[in-house]
């Protein structure tokens, strides 16, 4: 791993390996950032000032000690992107099986609050830091076969929410961006052999696909030095709440 320079400002971003995550991790290396992603697999990205580490954000020991190396490595993280997530094929509650609802809920809601609970610790002995957390616009939708994930994101949602209040003494905002459906690996996986997607579409304000690039725009919005008295707020893109 090459030397990082420190004297940049430091996003930490989940799931940065593909999709949303990895469009975020280069925009903000783009933006002079360093950066360190995490996921569940290798690193993607190549480049001077990303840092990647294997972690499965539900497992509470990989996160502590992720964190902690992260601390000792940098000694500051100025931006926080909880982006991983899992999104499966649309059941309906009553044919949901155990597993299937709790690997949900452990990577949703729980990896993101462990995430949350240890990088708000850093942020807070520097006393500075800006949150973002990805929920969805299916929160709004209460749609046949989402029962889980909705859950989920409503959860973290509420969660970024609560926290907004906690951190706000500390200098610390934290916001929500909740898209609606994006071009990903998990959007054409749940659209095949049926018309999941052109009916999500249909509901949307813009029936078309969400590009991350909108989303990148979002997050530097939030992560920007002149939105420091904006938190506890939600902005959903392609859809009116």
């Amino acid at each position: 791993m090459n030397e990082l320079n420190s004297a940049h400002p430091v996003a930490v971003i989940t799931g940065a390996s593909r999709g949303l995550g990895k469009s975020l991790a280069q925009y903000f290396l783009d933006k002079d950032y360093v950066v360190v992603g995490c996921s569940r697999g290798e690193g993607t990205i190549e480049h001077k000032n990303y840092q990647h580490y294997k972690v499965d954000v539900g497992n509470e020991a990989e996160v502590r000690s992720w964190v902690r190396n992260v601390k000792n490595t940098h000694n500051k993280v100025d931006l926080l992107i909880c982006n991983a997530g899992l999104v499966r094929s649309a059941l309906l509650l009553s044919m949901t099986p155990s597993d299937e609802m709790e690997s949900i809920v452990r990577t949703n809601y729980i990896g993101v609050f462990y995430v949350l609970r240890e990088i708000s610790k850093v942020m807070a002995l520097r006393g500075s830091g800006r949150i973002i957390t990805i929920s969805s616009t299916m929160t709004l939708l209460h749609e046949e076969g989402t029962a889980v994930y909705s859950a989920t994101k409503a959860a973290v949602t509420e969660t970024t929410k609560v926290l907004a209040k906690e951190l706000a003494p500390r200098g610390i905002t934290c916001n929500v961006i909740a898209p609606a459906m994006m071009l990903t690996d998990s959007s054409e996986s749940l659209s095949k052999g049926g018309d999941w997607q052109k009916r999500m579409l249909e509901k949307q304000i813009f029936p078309r696909l969400i590009e991350t690039e909108e989303i990148c725009h979002i997050a530097d919005f939030f992560a920007s030095p002149k939105s420091s008295a904006i938190t506890g707020q939600v902005i959903y893109i392609g859809m009116v709440a």
